[in-house]
């Protein structure tokens, strides 16, 4: 029988990181609305352009958090 200590695991998320995550949550909601919105205006034949636009905005946003994330991370020398 595993003991409690045991059973609960020793793995932890780096501190600060939530600040991250809810920080990358919140970009990508937000650049997924407003690619989408953009793609309805500016994209009205449809065929995949405003799908790709709402992806663009989420690609932008996950990759503005890592920058963050990696810019805010003590790097080992």
């Amino acid at each position: 029988m595993p003991s409690e200590e045991n059973s609960k695991g020793s793995w932890r998320l780096p501190d600060g990181i939530e600040d991250h995550i809810e920080s990358g949550l919140i970009k990508g909601a937000v650049g997924a609305v407003a690619g989408g919105v953009l793609g309805a205006i500016f994209f009205k034949s449809g065929k995949g352009w405003r799908s790709a636009s709402a992806a663009f905005g989420i690609g932008t946003a996950i990759g503005s958090t890592a920058e963050r994330a990696y810019r805010e991370t003590p790097q080992s020398s």
